[in-house]
């Protein structure tokens, strides 16, 4: 995880001084929210969707109709997972998420965007309720595998004076169940966001 934010750092830094000279760099934070369910192969257990969020900054080098747009976030997941062995219980987690999204504008600043995320699990945490016992809190990160790797696809508007506006459905190509004994299990997340250009 050091090597890889090196590199981005790095890419991030060559990437800004490049476009700063050219007039075509966009800087800024963004936030939004996450409607996040699990893919589980299991059919003895469903996941349902929930709502989280997402925060962050985002570095943008824009080439005539062609831009490259890294991203640092803080990214939510969570979901209610139904199955016989646990009954109903709320999962959330917590990632360091790095878009890296390639964005062709069609026609203004409408933009049709694609890429990769790698996701770095944070914490992660179930809640639910034991018939006869109670409630219970578990810390569930030693479950799922400690990165995650998606395929972003969504669109876009930059708009002229520092609002952007981005729509993405991310699709999880990693299985992060990290049981010895389990089925995959792939994440998918719908989100929308807000962003502001402090370099309009």
């Amino acid at each position: 995880m050091k090597t890889l934010s090196k590199k981005l750092c790095f890419i991030l830094l060559v990437l800004f001084a490049y476009n700063q000279a050219m007039g075509q760099t966009a800087f800024g934070l963004k936030g939004g929210l996450n409607l996040s369910s699990i893919d589980l192969q299991d059919a003895e257990a469903t996941y349902n969707s929930r709502t989280g969020y997402h925060a962050g900054v985002f570095l943008r080098g824009k080439f005539d109709k062609v831009a490259i747009q890294p991203e640092l976030l803080l990214f939510t997941q969570s979901g209610e997972i139904q199955s016989s062995i646990i009954g109903t219980a709320q999962e959330s987690f917590t990632y360091l998420a790095i878009p890296v999204l390639l964005k062709f504008y069609p026609l203004g600043g409408l933009n049709i965007q694609a890429g990769p995320q790698f996701g770095f699990l944070l914490d992660g945490e179930r809640k639910g309720e034991v018939l006869g016992i109670g409630n219970y809190t578990q810390d569930i990160t030693e479950h799922y595998k400690n990165s995650d790797v998606i395929v972003s696809l969504g669109a876009g508007y930059d708009f002229g004076f520092g609002l952007n506006l981005d729509v993405r459905y991310n699709i999880g190509v990693k299985d992060i169940n990290n049981a010895t004994q389990g089925e995959e299990a792939r994440s998918r997340v719908f989100m929308i966001s807000l962003g502001w250009n402090f370099l309009k």
